[in-house]
């Protein structure tokens, strides 16, 4: 790749990338270009394509050429080049000590945050009842369900303002709270009027006596600290109590670095464990994405894949070793009415579905990422 005295504009620069990935075998050519390039630059891709006559000056040239050929004839992923990959809502630190953080992954931690959520609240989850109609993930809410229940929010705020200012006389003489409840009954047919005491005195009888003020939740595995983060984020301090294990010593001090960067180290109680092994005390949640890759599997994966760590691929024959023992210590550890969710690969819904059953957890089932392939393996310890 000589320069030749060329003018190596951000338009010119591309097209090379295109075909020298091409030839190498690199899957998304393109996207890695832009993306590698971008980075350099500190462009966005529209505004590479917006500046594509802009020539590259040697410093940039040099850093870019250097990415080409990390990735091109080395095979080595874009996240462990740029030391980073992004994850729900933050741009995580990686290297080739920790797996690098996927998409499906989020699907886990939305599960998760609905079911914590469900518990600080006291209310029972429609996937909680086993009725047929409601095992499958499009059944339960996800990001399109977040929408509208958003719309439906501002329907009914826009609702209640009109009914509020037609019946404004009628309330001037109560409380907020009361008026939303008048509201409620006459508008949203919940029943007869309650005062804001009586509902407070109903509601502390109703609260099922299993609902902590205060959950534990562990992350088994934590790699990056990618599922532990993203909960912190969504989830009160008051409410959790956070903790993140893993085997690896190198992987926690990623993770302890990305809990510093987004100021949530104080959250999170970090500590080195195969497993639960040598994690003191219970949980209420435990969510873990541990390796589920079988041996055969291993030697058919790119060779992207195989510059992450084995530690957090492998498991063996079935790719079922990890969670033969994750399960039962889960099980044993778990408070009352605690739940595991694991990731598991596509193939693997059952034979991870019988193993939660063989160890006494209830409404196990399975949720689908937003590829519709099974990816999380949920269950409730009685």
């Amino acid at each position: 790749m000589s320069d030749n005295q060329q003018i190596w504009t951000i338009q010119r620069m591309l097209e090379w990338s295109y075909k020298f990935f091409s030839d190498n075998h690199v899957d998304s050519p393109q996207l890695d270009a832009q993306i590698l390039l971008g980075h350099v630059l500190g462009m966005t891709k529209m505004q590479l394509l917006l500046n594509g006559a802009r020539p590259l000056d040697a410093s940039e040239l040099a850093a870019y050429k250097t990415f080409v050929v990390r990735r091109a004839k080395n095979h080595e992923p874009v996240a462990y080049i740029l030391g980073m990959r992004g994850f729900w809502t933050f741009d995580l630190k990686v290297s080739p000590a920790v797996l690098i953080p996927r998409p499906d992954t989020e699907c886990l931690v939305e599960k998760a945050l609905e079911f914590v959520n469900a518990r600080l609240k006291g209310r029972v989850l429609p996937w909680l009842d086993d009725s047929p109609a409601r095992l499958t993930y499009e059944s339960v809410d996800d990001r399109k369900s977040y929408y509208d229940a958003v719309e439906a929010s501002e329907a009914l705020e826009k609702e209640t303002e009109a009914w509020l200012e037609a019946s404004a006389s009628r309330l001037k003489d109560l409380s907020d709270e009361d008026r939303r409840r008048a509201f409620e009954s006459e508008i949203i047919g919940s029943g007869a009027y309650v005062s804001s005491e009586a509902a407070e005195e109903a509601k502390s009888e109703r609260v099922s006596p299993e609902v902590s003020a205060k959950l534990r939740i562990v992350d088994i595995g934590t790699g990056s600290g990618a599922i532990i983060l993203a909960l912190a984020s969504e989830l009160p301090a008051e409410a959790c109590e956070l903790a993140a294990v893993d085997i690896s010593a190198e992987a926690l001090e990623v993770a302890r670095d990305n809990a510093r960067q987004f100021g949530l180290s104080e959250r999170i109680a970090f500590s080195e464990s195969d497993l639960l092994e040598h994690y003191p005390g219970n949980a209420d949640i435990i969510v873990s994405n541990p390796p589920y890759i079988s041996t055969s599997e291993m030697l058919e994966l790119e060779p992207e894949v195989k510059k992450e760590p084995v530690l957090a691929l492998e498991a063996g024959a079935e790719g079922l070793d990890v969670y033969k023992r994750l399960i039962p210590q889960a099980s044993a550890r778990l408070n009352a009415h605690g739940a595991l969710f694991v990731e598991i690969g596509c193939t693997q819904s059952r034979a991870v579905e019988a193993l939660f059953v063989a160890n006494g957890f209830k409404h196990v089932r399975t949720f689908r990422d937003y590829g519709q392939q099974p990816r999380v393996v949920f269950g409730v310890k009685d």
